[in-house]
């Protein structure tokens, strides 16, 4: 027999549907999970991705990705090139390594739902790669990270932090729960695949990637470049899904991309947010995080909505006055709180903070002065006499992202409470609690930080709860990285002209 060429063979090796026998197919993918609205296949085959990749293939590709991640790491991945990097930048690494990790594991969990569920055998296919892809997604930051626990233990949280009940953890799973592991084939592929990895997750590793170079971390480079070629592959499975979607249930398409929209985002803010605007050294700044979000992501996000005829999300216009506010209220309030955390925080000081006014021209003047007073705090304190509001009351949290209520301006907080079976739920926006009002059985039982200390399942004394709940004890609990002592704090307090 002559021997085909992959042009003659691929599509036989990807479409292996056929039709059941002895079963219906409503039983083989019943729509619990599979996913609605429930479609037969003939709906489904035309369901195509581009790269169109054979195991032996992926494989290949895959070894040698491998090969030159762990070539860096043999170069550049000691704990004494580690040390030479900037201390913020250090710090920026923490955040992104304990929230990646894990995260990518439960992605697993989604994939291979996927790759059972899917209701076109390519889609499958391409489903199982994207499990193999999120383990080694998952093993990658873990290995890279496990040599530096001993020099520093904040690393171990990237392993740890998952299996914490940190409010950040909690957050986070509440987020990858339903996102990843809760989700059916068809919300997982538009949630994941198109929102996060198309419209956030592959354009930030892109600009990490190029920070990174700049800073000179270029093993962190060169895991987020190796990362992001698979996250660009899986960006394919989505797009397929929501065009079927579309012409069978157009208005649960247009809800399911303004909700993981916005759900993605209020994450987002957290983790690139703070990166980009106040743990990346000043002389490595390349663009402000709402300028990147403008650029890459706002882009790249309104034409995938076009492309599928698509309206922006209702809530456009709070979202984008957010690009001005959240990551910067979120990240005051985090610093002031920083013992709860893993990292630790860098004040910004008159450069950062003229960066930030040219930046952030519309409304640096309502922002800054929560630097003054968190910087005259310090001056009261004196240098290396470190302060928290530990012992203050906790946090408020929202009761859908789990994240601190911190939306809206220094003015005016745009909490909104509802009422659902009798108890009052406390969100941190409109479109937070507009997805809780969509879905109310999916969120309401779910217990956050101020649920479980109302229950006794936690302790309300926030000392107590740091070290016991949250597992942050005194050896990796986030202080100022240089505990008040910067040159600057001790020349004039008037940096508002700075």
């Amino acid at each position: 027999m002559p021997k085909l060429n992959r042009s003659e063979w691929i599509n036989l090796a990807r479409k292996l549907d056929w039709d059941y026998s002895y079963v219906r197919e409503e039983e083989v993918f019943p729509e619990l999970l599979s996913g609605r609205p429930w479609l037969r296949h003939a709906e489904w085959a035309h369901w195509d991705e581009p790269y169109r990749t054979s195991y032996a293939e992926y494989v290949d590709t895959q070894s040698d990705k491998d090969a030159a991640v762990l070539g860096v790491r043999e170069i550049i991945g000691r704990i004494e090139d580690f040390a030479k990097l900037d201390r913020s930048w250090l710090n920026s690494l923490k955040l992104h390594a304990a929230t990646m990790a894990f995260t990518e594991f439960a992605a697993v969990t989604g994939n291979l739902r996927a790759a059972r569920f899917g209701r076109d055998s390519a889609w499958r296919t391409m489903a199982t790669f994207g499990a193999l892809d999120e383990i080694r997604h998952t093993h990658i930051p873990l290995l890279l990270m496990h040599e530096l626990v001993r020099w520093d233990p904040q690393f171990d949280w990237t392993h740890k932090l998952f299996h914490t009940n940190d409010w950040l953890a909690i957050a986070a799973r509440h987020l990858v729960d339903e996102m990843i592991v809760g989700a059916d084939p068809i919300e997982f592929a538009i949630a994941t695949n198109v929102v996060l990895e198309t419209g956030f997750t592959n354009l930030q590793f892109l600009g990490l990637s190029a920070i990174a170079h700049d800073v000179g971390d270029r093993m962190f480079e060169s895991m987020v470049t190796s990362i992001q070629t698979d996250e660009a592959r899986h960006a394919q499975i989505g797009h397929p899904v929501l065009s079927t979607l579309i012409r069978h249930d157009p208005e649960r398409a247009q809800y399911l991309v303004d909700k993981w929209y916005w759900r993605s985002w209020c994450f987002f803010a957290v983790i690139t947010g703070f990166s980009m605007d106040y743990l990346t050294p000043l002389p490595y700044r390349r663009l402000s995080f709402k300028e990147f979000m403008e650029e890459w992501i706002l882009n790249q996000f309104q034409r995938t909505l076009t492309t599928f005829g698509l309206k922006r999300p209702w809530y456009w216009e709070t979202f984008i006055n957010e690009l001005d506010f959240y990551h910067h209220m979120l990240y005051a309030s985090a610093y002031t709180y920083r013992g709860t955390l893993w990292f630790d925080f860098a004040l910004p000081g008159p450069e950062e903070r003229a960066w930030l006014r040219a930046k952030y021209p519309r409304t640096w003047d309502l922002l800054d002065p929560v630097w003054e007073r968190i910087t005259e705090r310090w001056r009261l304190s004196g240098p290396g006499v470190e302060w928290s509001t530990q012992s203050a009351a906790p946090l408020g949290f929202c009761n859908l992202c789990q994240l601190m209520l911190s939306n809206g301006t220094p003015h005016e907080n745009a909490a909104r409470v509802l009422e659902h079976r009798g108890r009052k739920y406390i969100f941190c926006s409109e479109p937070c609690a507009w997805i809780f009002s969509r879905e109310p059985d999916r969120y309401a039982d779910h217990k956050g930080v101020v649920n479980r200390m109302l229950a006794g399942e936690a302790p309300a004394n926030v000392v107590a709860l740091t070290r016991t709940y949250f597992g942050v004890t005194s050896d990796v609990r986030g202080t100022d990285m240089f505990g008040g002592q910067y040159p600057w704090m001790q020349g004039a307090s008037d940096v508002k002209g700075a």
